[in-house]
């Protein structure tokens, strides 16, 4: 219970009070344990929570009677989550594994069936238009981090974008192929990042791989691009710190791993 104060408005101390007695052993509680846990009459925690209902923070179990969190803290999780700033986490990232790596890096976002940079952290080795530009938009299809967007699409979300796109041909290695492109994006999910040989540019190559939130959404992907030859030289190495990275920033998200 949380400690008087005399410039704390009484009812809604108490309105989080309750809301605290949930955690991970107590996910569901009756209205006698919450008033013995708070010290509080019931007519006064059955009113608090009888609001806190009203507002989808608290829900009553209808098998048991008793009450539990309610949808609401899902929704204000998700906002949390959107507002921070992938960029300003993601960024440090990018400036390691371009400094150890000498490749370009960036950071990806997926809207209204585009991928758009975000953030990008430049070597002076590279000089592929696909080290796109801030606010640039690459092929979807043909990009390492646009087919890890791809993949991890709702089976209409994916239908829906095959259905509405062409699989238009930049190079000798585009997939322009549904059915090939499906078997890459299977792929993918399989192991967990994306690469892109030479299908936007010839002699260039990419591994993207995802940044997932606290609800398992992609939010965003992280790319080291270079050279086809250089970083086939030292590709597993590079895989393994865009991977570690991927997962560092997803963290900062709420991503945990689940058992």
């Amino acid at each position: 219970m949380s400690q008087k104060n005399p410039r704390m408005i009484q009812s809604v101390q108490r309105a989080l009070d309750i809301i605290n007695c949930f955690d991970s052993l107590h996910v569901q509680l009756s209205l006698t344990e919450i008033s013995q846990k708070l010290n509080l009459n019931i007519s006064t925690v059955y009113g608090l929570i009888h609001t806190l209902s009203a507002y989808s923070y608290i829900d009553k179990n209808p098998d048991n009677g008793k009450y539990r969190l309610g949808l609401e803290f899902l929704l204000k999780a998700n906002l949390v989550s959107q507002s921070l700033d992938l960029k300003e986490i993601g960024h440090p990232y990018l400036t390691d594994l371009t400094k150890k790596y000498h490749e370009t890096s960036h950071l990806y976002v997926y809207q209204h069936e585009q991928i758009f940079c975000v953030d990008k952290v430049e070597s002076p080795n590279n000089y592929f238009i696909v080290s796109a530009r801030a606010g640039h938009k690459l092929p979807i299809h043909a990009s390492a981090s646009g087919k890890v967007f791809l993949a991890y699409l709702s089976e209409a979300e994916l239908q829906n974008f095959l259905n509405n796109n062409k699989l238009t041909s930049l190079t000798d290695k585009t997939i322009t192929d549904k059915k090939k492109l499906l078997s890459n994006l299977q792929q993918i999910r399989e192991q967990g990042f994306g690469i892109e040989d030479e299908e936007i540019e010839t002699g260039a190559y990419s591994i993207a791989a995802p940044i997932r939130d606290a609800a398992h959404r992609i939010v965003g992907t992280i790319s080291v691009v270079g050279s086809l030859v250089r970083i086939k030289e030292q590709e597993a190495n590079i895989r393994a710190d865009l991977l570690e990275a991927a997962a560092s920033i997803s963290s900062q998200f709420g991503y945990r791993v689940q058992a």
